[in-house]
């Protein structure tokens, strides 16, 4: 899925690559929230500002990035409104939510939604424009491939998840 915004910024969500999806650029100022070591050598080796943690300071963030981690916490809604305000006008979250279903075979989970619902809160919160794709994974090695570590010891194939892009306006 390809989308154009302001005919100056073009997002592509990609169904086989997280960080393709972040399309971080060099000097950006990024928040990540997860523990993915690779993901994190991925982002230093572009030449970005990297932080795992939420700074008191609004308006820092050029994109904030997360894949399944806020689903291991119980305040994901707030920390996701506060991920918001952290976030530059025209800054972007690119986060993946696994569906429901998948959720109930792959462990313990404080967050559990399904699309609609993900959907409807990244409204509330303010983005004003979201882009979701989901992608599934029917093995193992794709669930790794993807980087979803929290899901490698799903015990029901396919494995869904929402991979979204939520914009900030100006």
């Amino acid at each position: 899925m390809t989308a154009i915004i302001d005919e100056q910024v073009e997002w592509t969500i990609s169904g086989t690559s997280f960080f393709d999806t972040a399309n971080v650029q060099e000097g950006e100022n990024v928040l990540y929230i997860g523990g993915n070591l690779a993901f994190l050598s991925r982002l230093a080796a572009e030449n970005v500002s990297v932080t795992s943690s939420l700074p008191v300071e609004d308006q820092t963030f050029d994109s904030a990035l997360t894949n399944l981690s806020l689903q291991k916490v119980e305040e994901a809604e707030t920390v996701l409104k506060h991920i918001f305000a952290q976030l530059k006008p025209g800054g972007r979250l690119v986060a993946d939510f696994a569906e429901l279903e998948t959720l109930r075979h792959a462990g313990e989970f404080a967050y559990k939604k399904s699309l609609p619902d993900y959907w409807d809160l990244l409204r509330e919160i303010g983005f004003e424009a979201i882009f979701v794709q989901q992608i599934t994974a029917c093995t193992i090695e794709e669930v790794v491939l993807q980087g979803w570590e929290e899901l490698v010891g799903t015990k029901k194939f396919p494995v869904k998840v929402n991979r979204f892009v939520a914009l900030k306006g100006h």
